[in-house]
């Protein structure tokens, strides 16, 4: 597909549309701007929990089509649900009651706008700080709702990440089991990733997966690169990640995404 074809993009946001600091640089935005101007499709696909997502594709003058959760929670272009895609109860049960009470595992689960978790401790705090909301507390998830997403955080470079990760993959549970970053695993329905989100997304405008530019940086973000028409890795990203690129740009602090992303479309930012 040549470049002119092109009808949208899809950002991923920590790691590649946000900055390090999860501030949007100036030029990210009038590039936003820029592209929606045109009456391209811009979309943000993240693990982010709903509200997080929602308040920073609002800042951006996006009011959707977006997805938050990993894929699990898709809105429209109106605040419509284009999808929501619950665990199964038995699964949900079966983690919590294995992993619920290793306090080297802060557990985190998401029931659309609600970010649940049994204690506020240290890696829950830093989450908080990142996603700019705090979670709700109940000890015990002991009265919660149907769930779309657990989130696994353990300490950055722990041993137990990829233990975790093959541990959680061998379950059988109908689940999908992603890492977002080192010490973050992300556990789904087995059929939920950010390429089917980015389908459903590009649906929703009368448009195709192929008709779309995607950018990430995690293995979380392999799904969405491979339904795209143009995927581009941020240089930090993993391996596998490249692999599925077409084009790979530096970091999230230098402006070359921004930059490609313009030359892409025509719209070079404002500076």
């Amino acid at each position: 597909m040549v470049p002119g074809s092109f009808r949208g993009v899809a950002f991923d946001l920590d790691g590649t549309l946000l900055r390090s600091d999860h501030s949007i640089s100036p030029e990210m935005r009038s590039l936003c701007s820029a592209l929606t101007g045109r009456g391209l499709l811009v979309t943000l696909i993240s693990s982010r929990p709903p509200r997080s997502v929602e308040r920073i594709a609002a800042s951006l003058g996006l009011s959707g089509p977006w997805a938050a959760l990993n894929g699990a929670f898709v809105v429209g272009s109106g605040g419509e649900s284009l999808g929501r895609s619950p665990l199964p109860e038995a699964t949900v049960e079966h983690i919590l009651a294995r992993y619920g009470r290793d306090e080297r595992i802060s557990l985190n689960l998401y029931a659309g706008f609600d970010w649940i978790v049994q204690a506020a401790d240290r890696r829950v705090r830093a989450e908080a700080d990142i996603v700019g909301f705090a979670p709700i507390v109940d000890v015990g998830f002991a009265s919660r709702p149907a769930t779309e997403k657990l989130l696994m955080i353990t300490d950055e470079g722990s041993r137990e990440n990829a233990r975790l990760t093959e541990e959680l993959a061998g379950l059988d549970d109908g689940i999908a089991v992603a890492r977002s970053k080192d010490n973050y695993i992300e556990i789904t329905r087995r059929e939920i990733d950010k390429g089917r989100a980015l389908a459903l997304i590009a649906s929703s405008r009368g448009l195709s997966a192929r008709e779309m530019v995607a950018a990430g940086d995690g293995e979380n973000d392999i799904p969405m690169l491979k339904a795209c028409g143009l995927p581009i890795a941020m240089g930090h990203g993993p391996q596998p990640l490249k692999q599925a690129a077409a084009l790979i740009v530096g970091s999230n602090d230098d402006g070359s995404l921004t930059d490609a992303i313009g030359r892409i479309f025509g719209a070079a930012p404002a500076r």
